[in-house]
């Protein structure tokens, strides 16, 4: 298995450490260590194609799934299914820690660092999306299986994003910059 340097998105209060990515489980899977600093939040989203688990060893996430609150603190397990809309925060005091794994792998590992990537350059809005709107097209239509957004609803998502895709790639942005890959060298 490959060293990763740990990242922090400030857009959402997470440190990453990836354990095991696409490239050394054959697609099967991403696993990450996951650290929620008080007050962090992940915006609500889903994943159209993978299942994502949080394994909880400290604090306390708070997340919705699917319009639900669900509360787990040390010991607890949430699993989020395929295509199921969820957010996730921390509200207390002390940080979260755990264990994150999303099956399959996809481009889970890009899509992380990504965000990391945009944010920690002021490319971002507060929300962690490319503040471009070109850029917002050709990252999000290329990222598409991994993750979508729930708002604005998918179809007006599917309307707006291929053109932006199109135009963005035509004057050459890419969705991923390698400056970005928190592996070791």
């Amino acid at each position: 298995m490959g060293a990763y340097r740990p990242f922090f998105n400030p857009g959402t209060g997470e440190w990453i450490e990836y354990l095991v990515t696409a490239e050394e489980s054959g697609g099967d899977l991403v696993r990450y260590r996951w650290r929620s600093v008080a007050g962090g939040s992940i915006p609500e989203h889903l994943h159209p194609h993978q299942e994502e688990r949080f394994e909880i060893e400290s604090g306390e996430a708070h997340f919705t799934r699917d319009g639900k609150e669900v509360v787990a603190g040390p010991g607890d397990t949430v699993v989020i299914p395929a295509g199921s809309r969820h957010a996730a925060w921390n509200s207390g005091a002390e940080e979260v820690r755990g264990t994150v794994e999303l099956r399959p792998a996809l481009r889970a590992k890009e899509l992380h660092e990504m965000f990391a990537g945009f944010k920690n350059e002021g490319m971002a809005t507060k929300n962690g999306a490319p503040k471009s709107p070109l850029q917002l097209g050709v990252t999000f239509w290329h990222f598409r299986k991994d993750i979508r957004v729930t708002s604005p609803p998918l179809w007006l998502q599917n309307l707006f994003l291929p053109p932006l895709w199109a135009i963005g790639r035509a004057v050459g942005m890419k969705p991923y910059n390698e400056s970005w890959d928190s592996r070791n060298a």
